[in-house]
């Protein structure tokens, strides 16, 4: 195929898979970021409920329930590891190929893990996988992968059909002076992609919308609203209606349901839980009306939903 029409081939592509996307209204961004007063509640110790005992799973740094397979829950490791994502069931067994001896996960091999911080799966088939660890605040390659969702029972190696390179427009140096640009929460929600900031200047998280699937050029976020959130952000999920999402901290499990007709989720309703642990828990995804956690340390823990607080109605 000639390079011209290779080029025009792939733009049609990017164009059709941002058509696909719900366009949601712009917010009325504010520089402020919203602070909410927390009540005296004791923090909840979270219970096991699974355990990841397969080896090459080191440090599961994403969590999300697959869209089409029941009862499978997609996982990640963080940096250091080649590019590969890990099928496992909720108690944390893994999922492999029974023909398939030495199992290592499903790699990617037009992938590349250079700090993979999240996953998320969307309405299309697709898991996303974020590469957007960025803790020195120096990286200008952060990007996210689409990949189509494998069948775990038979898969061993897959490729990733999109890969979009992203940018935080509000960032002017390299390294950033104020290192509010790690990313280690992602959310797909009504068609739109979104991301929440891992600071290390003060407690916000940013949220910001991917808008358009670009696989020639670098992609600006939109900036969509910011919350004190008293903590660090290490991972999100969505509801698959959108509604709703799940905001993980070191500290808490903060959940954010968005006001009709607005996608800034830190408008609405807000419920909070504060935990406990000397555990380090990475991952986070809805399981039904479950909510999942999981932790370096490889336990899974299901978060008790009867003990959040209401903060605002």
């Amino acid at each position: 195929m000639k390079r011209n029409h290779l080029i025009l081939l792939i733009g049609i592509m990017a164009v059709s898979l941002s058509a696909c996307s719900k366009e949601m209204p712009e917010p009325a961004y504010s520089n402020n970021a919203s602070t909410i007063n927390l009540p005296d509640k004791s923090p909840v110790f979270l219970t096991t409920s699974g355990e990841i005992r397969f080896e090459p799973i080191s440090e599961a740094s994403g969590l999300v329930q697959s869209r089409l397979w029941p009862d499978v829950l997609w996982t990640h490791n963080d940096s250091g590891d080649e590019a590969r994502i890990f099928p496992i069931h909720r108690d944390g067994s893994i999922i492999k190929p029974v023909w398939m001896k030495n199992y290592e996960g499903i790699r990617i091999p037009d992938a590349v893990n250079v700090d993979w911080e999240d996953i998320a799966a969307d309405d299309k088939g697709n898991l996303i996988i974020a590469d957007m660890g960025n803790n020195s605040n120096a990286r200008r390659d952060l990007a996210v992968y689409f990949v189509s969702e494998p069948y775990p029972n038979e898969t061993v190696v897959t490729s990733a059909r999109l890969k979009v390179q992203v940018f935080y427009p509000d960032q002017k140096t390299f390294p950033a002076e104020k290192r509010n640009y790690d990313c280690e929460g992602m959310f797909w929600a009504r068609g739109k992609l979104y991301f929440l900031t891992k600071h290390r200047s003060d407690k916000t998280t940013k949220l910001y919308r991917l808008d358009k699937l670009d696989p020639l050029e670098p992609v600006p976020l939109t900036l969509v609203s910011q919350f004190n959130i008293q903590g660090m952000v290490t991972g999100a999920d969505a509801r698959r209606d959108g509604k709703e999402i799940a905001v993980l901290a070191y500290n808490a499990v903060w959940l954010f349901e968005a006001p009709n007709g607005s996608d800034d989720y830190f408008a609405g309703k807000i419920r909070w839980l504060p935990i406990k642990d000397e555990r380090k828990f990475e991952a986070i995804c809805y399981d039904e009306d479950d909510l999942l956690v999981a932790c370096e340390e490889r336990e899974i823990c299901k978060v008790p939903m009867e003990e959040f607080v209401i903060l605002r109605e």
